[in-house]
C-alpha cells in the first residue's frame, strides 16, 4: 500500500509493537481511496457534490436553500421589482422576505454557480465591471444582463429576459451581489 516507514520518526522505528500496529493498520486500511474521493467530492469545488458543496457554501457564506418570493403583489415598494399587479388583483406587498415565500433547495450545479458568484462578490471592488462579471456568471445562460449606473446614487440590474422567481430571489438575496455604499439598487426587464 503506502510506504509509511519514512514518516515514522527515528525514536519510534525500533518499537516492535508500534511498527507491528502500523503494519497491520496499513494492510487493513488503504487511505488512498478515501483521499482520492475526498479530493474529488469535497476539496475541488469544480467537482464537489452534495456535502462538499455545502462546506464550500459555509466557507463563502451562502446557503443551498433559498427563499423564493412567489406570486404577484399590489403596493408601492414593489413597483419596479417585477412583482407588481394592478388594483384589486393581488394581495398587498409587505416587503422582501415577507408574505408569500417558498424555499427552494438548489441543485448541485446551481449551488456551485451561486458559490462562485458569492466568492467573486466577497472579493469584488464594487465596480460596474465586477458586478457585470458576477451577473454574467449567474444569468448568462438565459440572456444578457448588465448593471446600469443611473447617475443619481442608484443603479439598476437590467435583464434582457423575464427572470424567474428563483432568479429574482437570487438578486434580492441579501449580501450576494455587492452594493456600493450609499447606492440604491433596483432591477428591471429591458423591452
Amino acid at each position: 500500500m503506502i510506504d509509511y516507514r519514512q514518516t515514522v520518526i527515528t525514536q519510534y522505528r525500533d518499537s516492535l509493537t508500534l511498527m507491528r500496529l502500523l503494519d497491520d493498520w496499513n494492510d487493513d486500511i488503504d487511505p488512498r481511496a478515501f483521499f482520492s474521493a475526498w479530493l474529488v467530492n469535497v476539496w475541488n469545488i469544480e467537482t464537489a457534490t452534495g456535502y462538499g458543496l455545502d462546506i464550500w457554501g459555509r466557507i463563502v457564506g451562502v446557503s443551498r436553500i433559498i427563499k423564493i418570493q412567489s406570486g404577484k403583489y399590489l403596493g408601492f415598494s414593489e413597483a419596479d421589482d417585477l412583482t407588481e399587479e394592478p388594483w384589486n388583483t393581488a394581495p398587498w406587498y409587505v416587503g422582501n422576505g415577507n408574505g408569500n415565500t417558498n424555499s427552494s433547495n438548489l441543485t448541485d450545479e446551481a449551488f456551485r454557480t451561486l458559490i462562485f458568484a458569492k466568492a467573486l462578490a466577497n472579493i469584488s471592488d464594487g465596480s460596474i465591471s465586477s458586478l457585470n462579471h458576477i451577473l454574467t456568471i449567474l444569468f448568462s445562460a438565459d440572456g444578457p444582463v448588465y448593471v446600469r449606473d443611473n447617475g443619481d446614487l442608484t443603479m439598476t440590474y437590467v435583464f434582457s429576459f423575464a427572470p424567474s422567481d428563483l432568479q429574482i430571489s437570487i438578486v434580492e438575496l441579501d449580501g450576494l451581489l455587492p452594493t456600493p455604499a450609499g447606492v440604491t439598487v433596483g432591477y428591471e426587464v429591458a423591452s
